[in-house]
């Protein structure tokens, strides 16, 4: 347990603080009317310019420490502040993730992923965030609070709450990670709940499977069947990420075969064999992409003291679950020795 203990007490240390997916069809993403420019960084990178945001991968924000960073290094995270961190007794060479997502670090990743529900959203939409949200607790140890109409400064040091607001928008997208401060997360309107789920996937840090650096041993892209100006979707995500194992092409963030494509009845992604059968058709979480989450997460209960509870369901990063006793001695260590929390102070957490 030890790795798994200090990837707990850093994420704990944040705790407190912050108490159409386009794999199947990115027609929401193509059919906004806001101007997009493509814009060539110093560092050679291609990004979009749509309206005062800037994106990479066709849904994936930058924030200005990340543009700034790509601009001058070409990498969205050019520092790696501390070595990678994971559950269990594995080492990093052991750990057999399955997707690929941002250099983990306590800077990026979250302990509780706090969030709102921006006054502009459906309530059809609001129901698809709360399938999504589920879904990702129902399957990781990936935790959200919902901080909607809660203050976003801390009333005592006045630092911002790093948080998703969940807005109504005629695209979708999300920043990759936590990025400090509030990080909006856009969803069209009439999208089904794996659109949700997919963009939650890369708040909590998680990239485009096809993004990996060596999927070109996995997969063909057709970049000629390709929009210029959509090209740089299907760059490849060649330095600070996390990834081990084989390609999953039923990944929640796989594109799909023809996403992209200019001649519709040609696939812009096939498989080395020349098919597209389960590329991009995930409608939830597949098996690998649990493994990356369940790996960096630990699935804490909202409180406001500062015991650190653990749900009654625990994920090890094969995603089979700890036994009782194993949850309870991780609760013990994260608490000085107590198994046992208080009986008081759960934080109402409704999504």
């Amino acid at each position: 347990m030890k790795n798994y203990y200090f990837l707990a007490l850093m994420s704990l240390g944040l705790l407190y603080a912050s108490c159409s997916k386009d794999n199947h069809d990115q027609s929401s993403n193509l059919a906004s009317k806001e101007k997009v420019e493509l814009v060539t960084l110093k560092s050679g990178v291609v990004v979009e310019k749509r309206g005062n945001q800037y994106l990479i991968g066709g849904d994936v924000v930058l924030s200005e420490a990340q543009f700034k960073s790509l601009e001058e290094t070409g990498d969205m995270f050019p520092k790696k502040e501390l070595k990678p961190v994971s559950i269990g007794e594995q080492n990093e060479e052991s750990i057999q993730f399955k997707n690929v997502g941002v250099y983990p670090t306590p800077y990026n990743l979250w302990a509780m992923v706090r969030y709102t529900l921006s006054p502009n959203l459906t309530a059809y939409t609001k129901q698809t965030i709360t399938e999504a949200i589920n879904h990702w607790e129902a399957n990781t140890n990936v935790r959200f609070y919902n901080a909607t109409g809660q203050p976003t400064i801390d009333p005592t040091y006045g630092f911002a709450y790093p948080y998703v607001e969940f807005t109504q928008s005629t695209v979708n997208n999300s920043f990759v990670g936590r990025v400090g401060g509030k990080q909006i997360l856009n969803l069209a309107q009439w999208q089904p709940a794996y659109v949700a789920i997919h963009e939650i996937g890369h708040a909590i840090g998680l990239y485009h499977e096809m993004s990996r650096p060596d999927r070109d041993n996995f997969v063909n892209v057709n970049i000629s069947n390709v929009p210029t100006g959509n090209q740089h979707n299907f760059d490849k995500k060649t330095t600070n990420y996390s990834y081990i194992g084989a390609f999953d092409f039923s990944s929640i963030m796989m594109y799909g075969a023809f996403d992209f494509a200019i001649n519709s009845s040609v696939p812009v992604i096939t498989k080395k064999d020349g098919t597209t059968s389960g590329i991009g058709n995930a409608t939830g979480l597949s098996f690998n992409d649990r493994l990356w989450p369940n790996s960096y997460y630990v699935p804490y209960i909202a409180r406001s003291d500062v015991y650190a509870e653990l749900a009654p369901v625990v994920y090890k990063p094969d995603n089979t679950v700890m036994t009782a006793q194993e949850r309870l001695n991780l609760q013990a260590q994260l608490n000085n020795g107590n198994p046992n929390p208080p009986n008081c102070c759960r934080i109402p957490n409704v999504h």
